[in-house]
């Protein structure tokens, strides 16, 4: 339903989707304290209901996003209190749904066929499991590297602003006055760097606490890959960012109680993270803290 169409009249509709997702997956544990494993799986999600009214009451066309989305990696732990896993991806999108810019009317459009693909790190150490000692103290991250993230097949930019193109689009890319090939550039809101990194203590007593450390490499705000902002920033690359968090806990195991205290971005770091609305800076320094109770 939507209540600002047909000059205010409304208008209502009804849309079915039936999709067949098939899926694979295949693990060899035959290795000593080791898996590997591999898998394809069919990719499918529809349009969100706030993803199809634009800003002026009309409808986006959006169509259903899908994909085959394939794996293969490697999960080991050579040794007590150790573990690693490695991970190989490929995400081939028949249709995805990308950020666009609120000013043309939507923020999300038809992205057509892109692709991603890189690896996926993680590892732990735990030195009580190592040292057979009650006080552990941990070491976890979690890195993901994304090289290729782009736009495939035949696709232009959703900006058609003649003086922004003039700007940002290399007459190479240029179709028309209004238009601007983007092919091959790199997907918006995909940074090519994730890493989260923790260093915690535990015990069994009931204490558990860690620190993180978040890192999101630079990412393009747009489909035209442009670096330097506009005025209105809607448009401009999004810098590196740098986040520290921390975690406390405390369980009582006999009350079946947990007691709990959180802070995020410690530092309280303003840093812009989203520019298809104009500027949307990441959230304040915020601590939390509270009591779980299990019944």
């Amino acid at each position: 339903t939507n209540s600002l169409a047909n000059g205010g009249a409304g208008v209502t509709g009804n849309t079915t989707i039936t999709e067949v997702i098939p899926g694979f997956g295949a693990a060899y544990s035959g290795l000593p304290r080791t898996t590997i494993f591999a898998g394809v799986h069919r990719g499918f999600a529809p349009p969100r209901v706030e993803d199809l009214v634009t800003n002026a009451g009309g409808v986006v066309d959006l169509d259903s996003e899908l994909s085959w989305n394939y794996e293969i990696g490697v999960r080991t732990r050579p040794f007590r209190g150790f573990e690693l896993a490695s991970t190989f991806f490929r995400n081939d999108y028949e249709n995805q749904i990308v950020a666009a810019l609120i000013a043309g009317g939507t923020a999300f459009t038809n992205g057509g066929e892109t692709v991603q693909q890189g690896f996926e790190f993680s590892s732990q150490i735990d030195s009580g499991a190592i040292f057979r000692s009650n006080h552990n103290f941990y070491f976890r991250t979690a890195y993901t590297f994304l090289p290729i993230a782009e736009f495939r097949g035949t696709r232009l930019s959703s900006i058609t602003s003649a003086s922004t193109l003039n700007i940002y689009c290399p007459a190479a890319r240029r179709v028309s006055a209004t238009s601007c090939s983007i092919t091959g550039n790199r997907l918006p809101y995909a940074p090519k760097t994730l890493l989260t990194s923790s260093v915690g203590y535990s015990h069994p007593f009931g204490v558990d606490a860690f620190v993180e450390n978040v890192l999101i490499g630079r990412q393009f705000g747009d489909d035209l890959n442009a670096v330097n902002p506009t005025a209105n920033a809607q448009i401009g690359a999004i810098q590196a960012q740098i986040y520290w968090n921390a975690t406390a806990n405390y369980k009582v195991e006999k009350w079946r109680t947990t007691f709990f205290v959180t802070a995020k971005n410690i530092f309280d770091r303003t840093l812009i993270i989203d520019r298809s609305r104009g500027i949307l800076p990441s959230g304040p320094r915020l601590i939390q803290g509270g009591v779980k109770v299990n019944f």
